[in-house]
């Protein structure tokens, strides 16, 4: 048999206050100057160039590939 007290009382004593710490002055930075340069072509040649361009064919899947399982969709 465990006994167990029903009333449990709770003190808190109060703590000495601490100053803050010592922080550092605030110091105003430099005055500065804030520049944007976009370099921007003249002209855009190709959608795609080599190596990136593929080749005329290679773009279709021959059997068109099926999926591995069931799908089913339900609108809820």
């Amino acid at each position: 048999m465990t006994v167990v007290e029903a009333l449990r009382v709770t003190v808190h004593v109060p703590m000495p206050e601490q100053p803050p710490p010592l922080q550092p002055p605030k110091v105003e930075p430099a005055a500065g100057a804030a520049v944007s340069v976009t370099a921007v072509p003249l002209a855009k040649l190709a959608a795609q160039v080599a190596p990136q361009v593929m080749p005329a064919g290679l773009l279709v899947t021959v059997p068109a590939p099926v999926p591995v399982l069931e799908t089913v969709s339900v609108k809820v």
